[in-house]
């Protein structure tokens, strides 16, 4: 699977798709012409996208803004989305890693401060490791026992009992 912005050039720069989504005349944005077909035609599914709103947000993730005056919905990206210049889409790429990093640091720091000022309380779920061995104990205990009414030790076991592997 292609990445988003790569994609997204391919499909801007794909001439059969013109009444639907293209260039726009500086070069340097992308008009979406008739949303509804870009569902319909399941233009976006490459996307994973099931509505606009999903295809909006991946936009936004990526840098790119809403062009403004516009009567369609026209997007651009300050920089790095120019038509003929897909080199671009590297740095277009490693901008949207870094913001994605900055963001995430932010998350956390502001998360940290909320558990130093006693705002907000943890919860972490205790980690069970166990090794291979005593894995492979449980897995025979579990999914090779002859009698199927008997009941496992543990909640995850009983649900998972039905799984003949």
């Amino acid at each position: 699977m292609k990445q988003f912005h790569v994609a997204i050039y391919e499909i801007v720069d794909d001439p059969s798709l013109d009444s639907t989504i293209s260039w726009s005349k500086n070069n340097k944005s992308f008009v979406i012409w008739n949303p509804n077909e870009l569902f319909t035609k399941k233009i976006l599914k490459r996307f994973f996208c099931c509505n606009l709103s999903q295809f909006l947000t991946e936009l936004d993730t990526y840098g790119f803004v809403r062009i403004k005056g516009s009567e369609h919905l026209e997007f651009g990206h300050k920089q790095y989305f120019v038509r003929g210049k897909p080199e671009l889409l590297k740095k277009m790429r490693l901008e949207a890693a870094m913001n994605r990093m900055k963001k995430s640091a932010q998350r956390a720091k502001a998360r940290a401060e909320a558990e130093k000022n006693g705002s907000v309380t943890v919860r972490r779920e205790p980690r069970i490791i166990i090794n291979a061995d005593e894995a492979r104990m449980r897995y025979k205990q579990i999914f090779e026992s002859s009698s199927s009414s008997t009941i496992a030790k543990t909640p995850l076991e009983n649900r998972f009992r039905h799984l003949r592997i």
